[in-house]
């Protein structure tokens, strides 16, 4: 009787304190549900024995996976997403499955700021900006108010730029142009010169037009002119 409840404790401690088996992941596509326009996105794909490149009409190209650091039975990568904005479809053929995820490119923001919004004559002007939003400058900043091009001589973390210039001594609103390099899309922005904008129009003249001389007119039946001598 004593052996029989002995075995009885034995195998109920036994079921008790077996660990639970662990449910098997689905696999599947995560990528981030939102992206700048332009900027870079991620994939993680699995769990997966074999995995192929992430594709979708909304990347530059596709991505290529390979085995998550975290977690080697998953593939990990980085792509860029398209300039267009859209909602896009990616897809990964996971152990012959495809997985699949959705993702958005926002429109692009052109983030970059100039100030003051009114300047001294020869005063400094700067300007900056983030290329992270997808846009970078395609070169110095130029403007007819500007003594010289405000090149982008400064950097920061996250992609920030900025550059200094000088203003032009004459006065007047100015427009600035920040193009964005590899793509059509740019941002305008207008500064003022203090003071009093030149003139255009030419001022009228202060002294009176000398008069023209009068033409000499013959007096009709004259007598002509001749040797001196008399008719017979």
């Amino acid at each position: 009787m004593r052996t029989a409840m002995t075995t009885a404790i034995a195998l109920s401690a036994t079921v008790a304190f077996t660990p639970p088996a662990t449910a098997q992941q689905e696999p599947a596509l995560k990528m981030e549900e939102t992206v700048a326009n332009g900027r870079t996105i991620t994939a993680l794909a699995g769990p997966c024995k074999t995995y192929s490149e992430v594709t979708s009409p909304g990347l530059d190209g596709p991505i290529v996976l390979s085995p998550s650091s975290e977690d080697p039975t998953k593939g990990y990568g980085v792509g860029r997403v398209t300039t267009e904005a859209g909602t896009y479809t990616a897809s990964v053929q996971c152990d012959g499955r495809t997985l699949s995820a959705r993702f958005t490119v926002l429109p692009l923001v052109i983030q970059w700021y100039l100030y003051p919004e009114e300047v001294e004559p020869g005063g400094t002007i700067t300007a900056g900006g983030d290329m992270h939003t997808g846009c970078r400058a395609s070169g110095p900043l130029e403007s007819p108010g500007f003594a010289e091009p405000l090149r982008f001589t400064r950097g920061g973390n996250f992609g920030r730029f900025s550059g200094d210039t000088k203003a032009i001594t004459t006065p007047g609103t100015y427009e600035v142009v920040f193009q964005c390099a590899d793509r059509p899309e740019r941002s305008v922005k207008t500064f003022r010169i203090l003071g009093t904008p030149p003139t255009t129009t030419t001022p009228p003249s202060t002294t009176s037009p000398k008069p023209k001389p009068k033409p000499v007119v013959k007096p009709k039946g004259a007598p002509e002119t001749g040797g001196g001598g008399t008719a017979p």
